[in-house]
């Protein structure tokens, strides 16, 4: 299928005709299948993939000068005064209220140089609001970043790069040179096992990118498209803003007002909710404490948010599990477009509904057996590795005990509603071994081909 012709390709990606599908993202053809989504949400269990889907789309954004420090942390509920040169964190960024406005990597490249991505627009308007002193280069479209994950990854990168990397730790980086392009190693990754990142140079992407590919190969390596990436962050338990959750751009007047005079057309606002939990996007907006990352929240400095968090931590709050969906229900969902005379329920698309998630603004109310609200379901994906439809959940903690039974209102204003029976589950609903806990040291090691 060809993509559409006002969008240009995912410039990092090699074109490929046999794509099944193509989604609009941030301006680019990003590909939805390549071989479909089936083997590719079983690759990083099985095998391993090779994603691009953030190459070309999700900026680069490096951070320099006396004030990169001060601007991260007064702004994020991470501390990164500590952090050393040549590790990466997860970073968070919260509003005045509390709530998640940004989340994504953060490497210290030196002493006074950050790198980050997925922190557009927002830090942009951090860096340019005359605060701080700091130099700002985003290097959208000037850089790739390649995902490898699952327990064949390694052995792919080490191949490609024809260096022995067992020793690289979780959430650190190292130069290394593949296809003859120098690239940064990241063992990192969002399907919740085994993982890796590969960035470089836009000029020198499909290069490594096939350099990846070929080394892969032997192995079993899946392409990855935009279905499969967007499963595994709800398996791996790792809710993502923008498709679990809305962006809370309307807390901070003044963002808003910096988004109107840069002409940037994407006003999360002006997107309809969907879902049953509300009819006022404010309430599809979360808070790190809701979502499981309390554990992040440094109060030993002053952040945007401060405040609110500490409020919400020391009262009751909800808590983040997984919730299976009970599979009869679903079947009676399906069942209602073959019934004639009947308006049907809203569908259940298989592995997620991708036209209709929105920004995050598609999200469920949850309910006891007496009808009693009690959480929030989010994003409901198709499991082919367990056979399960599971949502990440936020919920009242005398809720959270594995094996206890809710109830997913299922519907909106344009469809009939349906309770739609529900587990509460672990959480991550993934049960591989964790990458940060994988040993490597059962993986062979790269061993050089004489010359």
């Amino acid at each position: 299928m060809e993509p559409v012709k006002s969008l240009l390709l995912n410039p990092t990606v090699p074109y490929a005709p046999f794509a099944r599908s193509f989604i609009n993202f941030g301006g680019f053809a990003v590909v939805n299948e390549y071989n479909g989504w089936e083997p590719e949400t079983n690759a990083w269990k099985e095998s391993c993939y090779i994603s691009a889907n953030l190459s070309g789309v999700m900026a680069m954004h490096t951070v320099k000068g006396p004030d990169a420090l001060k601007l991260l942390n007064e702004n994020s509920v991470n501390n990164f005064t500590k952090m050393s040169i040549g590790s990466a964190c997860h970073g968070i960024m919260t509003t005045r209220k509390g709530n998640v406005i940004e989340h994504g990597m953060v490497l210290r490249l030196a002493g006074e140089s950050f790198g980050t991505y997925a922190f557009q627009p927002y830090i942009n308007f951090l860096a340019n609001n005359g605060k701080y002193n700091v130099e700002s280069l985003v290097t959208t479209i000037r850089d790739f970043i390649y995902q490898i994950a699952g327990p064949k990854s390694l052995e792919t990168i080490e191949n490609a790069a024809r260096q022995d990397l067992h020793g690289l730790k979780f959430m650190r980086f190292c130069a290394a040179e593949i296809a003859g392009h120098k690239v940064r190693i990241i063992r990192m990754g969002m399907g919740g096992t085994l993982a890796y990142e590969v960035h470089g140079e836009l000029e020198h992407s499909h290069d490594v990118y096939n350099a990846l590919v070929e080394s892969g190969t032997p192995f079993g390596i899946q392409k990855m498209g935009w279905l499969s990436y967007c499963c595994n962050h709800t398996e791996n338990g790792f809710p993502q803003i923008g498709e679990h959750f809305a962006y809370p751009f309307s807390d901070e007047p003044e963002f808003m007002e910096y988004l109107r005079k840069d002409s940037f057309i994407f006003d999360p606002m002006l997107l309809p909710p969907l879902g049953s939990l509300s009819d006022d996007l404010n309430d599809y907006f979360r808070n790190p404490i809701e979502l499981g990352w309390d554990h992040m929240i440094k109060y030993d400095h002053d952040f945007n948010g401060k405040e609110a968090l500490r409020k919400i931590a020391a009262g009751p709050h909800r808590e983040m599990v997984t919730l299976v969906w009970n599979a009869e229900d679903i079947l009676d969902v399906h069942a209602s477009y073959y019934k004639h005379g009947v308006k049907p329920y809203k569908k259940i698309i298989h592995p997620f509904d991708l036209a209709g998630s929105g920004y995050g603004n598609c999200q469920d109310r949850v309910i006891n057996d007496r009808g009693e609200m009690i959480g929030i379901s989010m994003h409901e994906t198709y499991t082919l590795y367990s056979h399960d439809m599971i949502s990440l959940c936020c919920i009242d903690p005398e809720y959270t005990k594995p094996g206890t039974e809710v109830i997913v209102v299922w519907g909106d204003k344009f469809h009939p509603i349906k309770n739609i029976r529900a587990m509460v589950a672990r959480f991550p609903y993934l049960d591989l071994t964790r990458n940060q806990e994988y040993d490597v040291e059962s993986i062979p090691r790269y061993i050089p081909v004489p010359s």
